[in-house]
């Protein structure tokens, strides 16, 4: 089996523009194995944008750990009266931390390597698309 990792400026050279407005489907040919493939490329606005918005709300996400990791510290140190029927603060707190630090990295990650390409495909002879590519990726 033969692997091709695809740079994503080969989807960004001259013969292969990005469309001005909205998305569109881009085909191409493996050099290596001589097949047909399509990937939905967005325009370079649309994919800044995106990339954009998953940075700022990774970046959000982590810095709301500059609140609640403390005041979890804080909380998780003090001690309860048993009769005590109030919500544990840390009931609320520790899963923040959690979605916090998971989903803030998770966000910042794919907004780093975002480039506004999607459905990649491999395009069969009858004209119909083929769910997965194997030994072909996008790096």
């Amino acid at each position: 089996m033969t692997t091709v990792n695809w740079s994503v400026a080969t989807l960004s050279s001259p013969e292969m523009r990005r469309p001005q407005k909205g998305e569109e489907s881009i085909a191409f040919e493996c050099p290596r194995c001589q097949k047909v493939f399509v990937a939905t490329v967005e325009s370079v606005a649309k994919a800044r944008r995106k990339r954009l918005i998953y940075l700022t709300i990774g970046w959000l996400l982590l810095l709301s750990l500059l609140v609640t990791l403390p005041m979890a510290f804080q909380l998780g140190g003090q001690v309860r009266e048993e009769n005590d029927t109030s919500l544990n603060p840390m009931a609320v707190l520790v899963p923040l931390v959690a979605v916090g630090f998971i989903a803030g990295l998770t966000f910042f990650g794919v907004g780093r390597r975002y480039e506004g390409i999607k459905k990649y495909r491999l395009l069969l002879p009858n004209g119909k698309r083929t769910v997965l590519v194997q030994g072909h990726r996008f790096n």
